[in-house]
């Protein structure tokens, strides 16, 4: 009993239809592995406005770091402060090393967990880099 072979155009659609489902699945893996990732920047006042619906979710929050509102804990490197972006306000818990940056005044963005406790628990600190290092370096380029 003769063997059928496939021909090259079966060959071509087998070839076809398994490029597709491996291109199917890359999607799907690329979709779910950053659906949980995505985390919004926000506003102090944007947050407060989401309230309740906030609580719980990943976010970011940028602001300044309000004048003497920073309290470091160097035996459990807590780090608590005070966001300001007008009028509103907003205590930050950050658990990690105090960047050497961080002052009074300095503008950050913070990721992590607003509660409802009303603590914005951030589980990263980015600092902006300040106006005065950005011009101090376009003096030095152009010298």
């Amino acid at each position: 009993m003769p063997t059928a072979h496939p021909t090259s155009k079966q060959r071509r659609l087998r070839l076809y239809l398994a490029a597709a489902v491996i291109l199917v699945v890359i999607v799907y893996l690329i979709i779910s592995s950053t659906r949980g990732s995505v985390v919004y920047a926000l506003t102090i006042q944007e947050l407060h406005d989401r309230r309740p619906a906030i609580y719980g979710q990943g976010v970011r929050v940028g602001g300044n770091v309000a004048g003497d509102s920073i309290i470091f804990n160097a035996s459990d490197l807590t780090l608590n402060f005070t966001l300001y972006d007008g009028a509103l306000t907003l205590p930050v818990q950050y658990k990690g090393a105090q960047p050497d940056m961080f002052r009074d005044e300095a503008q950050v963005l913070v990721e992590g967990k607003y509660g409802e406790d009303g603590l914005f628990r951030a589980t990263k600190l980015l600092l902006k880099c300040p106006s005065k290092y950005e011009a101090a370096a376009t003096q030095t380029a152009t010298r």
